[in-house]
């Protein structure tokens, strides 16, 4: 998505003369576009460590200390970023990759150390798109590699009358993911029970891949994300989604295995 930064006249009067104390012949130029694709992270591969997101050599993540070096700490297992819309990168054939902190302590039982290059993805990226980098698979301490993939986040048009959900599938060991909604209405006359609706609207989701946007109406649901056909499955109570906002959800942990324990992530794209 492009912007274009729109100033009233009283804001444009003043940028002028600012910039005209600095230079007398200086024009700026404020309403050019950003350009470049846009991207969130998810560290989610089993037993990974810490990491820093790039694309190719540029850091897209990172945190430093009182003392302004890299942070031995990243993005942990099962985190993302930024938290709240997208990252840019640059455009055409990337090299997108996970990198453990300059500033890590060697531990070589758990494949830790500073710098190591934990995945990598090379993709051709498109101005404007909008893209998600997942780690995924289980980290292995002896390669010092894990599994990632990259899927392209297809935003639906913006709708302020209903909400928009999708699910991703970093999980392994996994055969094809459900998302079960239910919804409970509890009547207010006396006698009658609760009207409970059960719908599946989210079959089908392999290894690495993520179903489209669906529409789903404003209000709050119980979930339960199923692995067909071993049965195995999470629950994920009283979410609520909102008018206007589009929501991943995506497994974290191993549902076949329950080590880590699995559970049902929830995050906002927009």
């Amino acid at each position: 998505m492009k912007k274009n930064i729109l100033l009233f006249p009283i804001y444009l009067l003043a940028l002028a003369m600012m910039f005209a104390s600095c230079e007398k012949n200086a024009v700026v130029d404020i309403t050019t576009p950003y350009s470049g694709a846009q991207f969130k992270y998810y560290n989610f591969a089993i037993n990974g460590p810490t990491v820093n997101f790039y694309a190719n050599d540029v850091k897209t993540t990172a945190t430093l200390t009182a003392s302004g070096v890299e942070a031995a700490t990243g993005v942990n297992f099962g985190g993302l970023v930024p938290l709240r819309g997208y990252s840019l990168s640059p455009v055409g054939s990337v090299k997108f990759s996970s990198l453990t902190p300059s500033t890590m302590v060697v531990n070589a039982a758990l494949g830790q150390g500073p710098n190591i290059e934990t995945s990598a993805v090379t993709k051709t990226v498109e101005d404007g798109k909008n893209y998600s980098y997942y780690t995924s698979g289980i980290y292995d301490y002896v390669t010092k590699k894990s599994d990632a993939f990259i899927i392209e986040d297809i935003l639906p048009a913006p709708d302020t009358s209903i909400a928009y959900i999708r699910l991703v599938n970093p999980g392994h060991n996994t055969t094809a993911l459900s998302l079960e909604l239910t919804q409970t209405f509890t009547s207010t006359t006396p006698g009658v029970p609760p009207l409970v609706i059960v719908t599946t609207p989210i079959t089908g989701i392999v290894y690495k891949t993520a179903s489209p946007y669906i529409a789903v109406k404003q209000g709050a649901y119980s979930l339960r994300l199923i692995d067909s056909p071993s049965g195995k499955l999470v629950t994920r109570t009283a979410t609520s989604f909102l008018k206007g906002r589009l929501y991943t959800f995506t497994l974290r942990g191993n549902l076949i295995t329950n080590s880590p324990a699995p559970f049902l992530d929830f995050t906002e794209n927009r």
